[in-house]
């Protein structure tokens, strides 16, 4: 009996298991939908009372799904997508639009807070 619970096959078995079950249940508590970051300027200040669009990334076009404004600090925060390919835009009408950034999410719905923060106006 010992020896087929040490055996190779029933050890990598298990081990997939467990990896499976792990992975499930990380994916169970970040899947909120909730996508958090800032918005700076070329001089990496914050941009009050700009427009983040959210969009979802299909094969052939670009479909919005939440538009927010960003707070005093240059937060904004979307909740509640169900998608796993996005993409980030601001604007601000003083400063102009920022470059897409892309967002790729592991699973659906995945929790994220985007470390780098979206640039408008970039100084040359």
């Amino acid at each position: 009996m010992r020896g087929w619970l040490v055996n190779r096959v029933t050890v990598t078995v298990g081990l997939i298991a467990v990896v499976v079950i792990a992975w499930n249940l990380y994916v169970q508590a970040h899947d909120d939908g909730v996508l958090v970051g800032r918005v700076v300027d070329g001089e990496g200040a914050p941009v009050a009372g700009a427009t983040v669009v959210l969009s979802e990334q299909t094969i052939t076009s670009l479909s919005p799904i939440a538009e927010t404004v960003t707070d005093t600090a240059g937060g904004f925060r979307f909740e509640g997508h169900d998608r796993h390919a996005l993409v980030l835009t601001a604007e601000k009408a003083a400063l102009g639009q920022s470059q897409r950034i892309d967002v790729r999410l592991y699973f659906r719905n995945q929790n994220r807070v985007m470390t780098a923060p979206i640039v408008i106006g970039e100084s040359a």
